[in-house]
């Protein structure tokens, strides 16, 4: 394989962290974006790192609100048209293709967007945060084990508002799995079934070199990944299944699809747990196309022991027990298996039903223990910009971490094809070859956040 991985998960040291927070705290207090406050009326002041295709959300949130700056690598591609109606709306916005430039040059934002390829959510949360503002970082929260880790710690000692863009978490279907399974309804869940169609992947070899498209900045584009010449596949989208860039199926939809499974569970409440790769193989280049991934939770509380299976690019479970005859089994979402009936949802957790159907007449509706979501997920984020009152919306950096180091301890498995046990509490598996995975240098001009 041509990526250059290496075992960074013990970084940073102690002394280094103590030391990070400790400049943390001083950052915290002083920084423009936290020491404001706002009256129910007044704007926040917004960047987005990105701005064609889902970053469109991130500007179109900023608009309504103080646009500062946008950063965009490709200002003639996708994002030409949303670029053109800033300009237009927002004339006083900044415009860069680097967000380093941006965040050297304004150091007051309130709140900024991150929607880059997997590989720059990192680096762009991490500047971010350290500015003081709020980061909304879209899914998966980082390319690496060891960059989610460094983000949690981060927003953990700059107490900023957080959250992750797996906009399913903050409906009222994931609540529902919650309440349903906290209520019983279930009985007891030992059996986890998650699915999605993506088949992102990369083959053996790597297309031939081209020029750099106009008006594409490629160096700000590669970012901190190990640099190579612009080719077809990458840009500005087929970048998924690249292993330098992206995180494969799994990364794409996993902090969707598993979302329900990892709260209602409460599997980020264990120490540590197994994954194996059941199918499927990596490319010199890419993720597998196909895959069957198995993971092993150990009991949490009074909750027992559960086993979590993966599956994309066609592969799908067994037929679940308790779906209705003549139902086929989806093609994107989840099912629960419990002692007393199942449950399923869809893709982003929507959905959710008890099966069979007889049962779902019968079982009466949860009581509501969760407290809902006014506003929608980027809304939610954005009121807590606002309010800095330590509110953090539900999908913050501290869950969704470790919902990403445990959708990622799947691709560990996958690379390098054994069997693993990840700890949640030192970041590292049981297996050197594992650990080889878990995160890389950064490329020089970008070692910012990784040392």
């Amino acid at each position: 394989m041509t990526t250059r991985y290496h075992n960074t998960a013990t970084q940073p040291t102690r002394r280094r962290f103590l030391r990070n927070s400790a400049m943390a705290g001083i950052t915290f207090a002083f920084a423009p974006g936290i020491a404001r406050t706002y009256a129910a009326n007044e704007k926040l002041r917004m960047a987005s790192i990105g701005a064609g295709g889902q970053a469109s959300g991130g500007v179109s949130s900023g608009l309504g609100q103080q646009l500062v700056a946008v950063a965009e690598v490709d200002l003639g591609g996708k994002a030409k048209k949303m670029i053109e109606r800033v300009t237009k709306q927002s004339p006083d916005t900044k415009i860069y293709t680097d967000y380093r430039k941006l965040f050297d040059a304004h150091g007051d934002l309130d709140a900024v967007a991150v929607a880059t390829p997997d590989h720059n959510h990192f680096s762009a949360s991490l500047r971010a945060m350290e500015a003081g503002a709020g980061v909304y970082c879209e899914k998966p929260l980082t390319w690496s084990i060891y960059e989610a880790r460094k983000l949690r710690e981060v927003a953990a000692a700059k107490k900023v508002p957080t959250q992750m863009g797996n906009q399913g978490h903050s409906s009222d279907s994931i609540r529902l799995i919650c309440e349903n399974i906290w209520a019983g309804n279930l009985g007891e869940v030992r059996e986890v079934h998650c699915i999605s169609n993506r088949r992102f992947s990369a083959g053996d070899k790597r297309p031939a070199s081209k020029p750099v498209p106009k008006g594409l900045d490629w160096e700000a584009w590669i970012g901190p990944a190990p640099f190579r010449e612009y080719h077809d596949g990458l840009h500005s989208f087929s970048w998924r299944g690249w292993l330098d860039f992206g995180t494969g199926s799994l990364g794409d939809m996993a902090c969707h699809t598993m979302d329900g499974a990892v709260w209602a569970l409460k599997l980020y409440e264990v120490d540590s747990f197994t994954v194996e790769s059941l199918h499927g193989k990596p490319t010199k280049e890419g993720y597998p196309r196909e895959a069957e991934i198995r993971y092993g939770f150990p009991a949490r509380g009074d909750m027992p022991p559960v086993t979590l299976t993966w599956y994309h690019g066609g592969k799908k479970p067994p037929r679940p027990r308790d779906l209705d005859e003549g139902q086929p089994i989806q093609s994107q979402g989840s099912y629960f298996i419990g002692d007393k009936c199942s449950m399923q949802s869809g893709s982003h957790c929507q959905g959710t039903r008890l099966l069979p159907a007889k049962v779902a007449k019968e079982t009466p509706k949860p009581k509501q223990v969760i407290e809902r979501v006014k506003g929608g997920h980027r809304g939610d984020w954005m009121n807590a910009c606002k309010e800095r009152n330590g509110r953090q919306p539900s999908s913050n950096f501290d869950y969704a971490g470790r919902l990403t180091e445990i959708v990622l301890a799947g691709n560990l498995a996958q690379l390098s094809g054994e069997k693993v046990t990840y700890s949640l509490k030192t970041g590292k598996t049981d297996n050197e070859k594992a650990n080889a995975f878990l995160g890389r240098p950064a490329r020089k001009g970008w070692e910012h956040g990784y040392g």
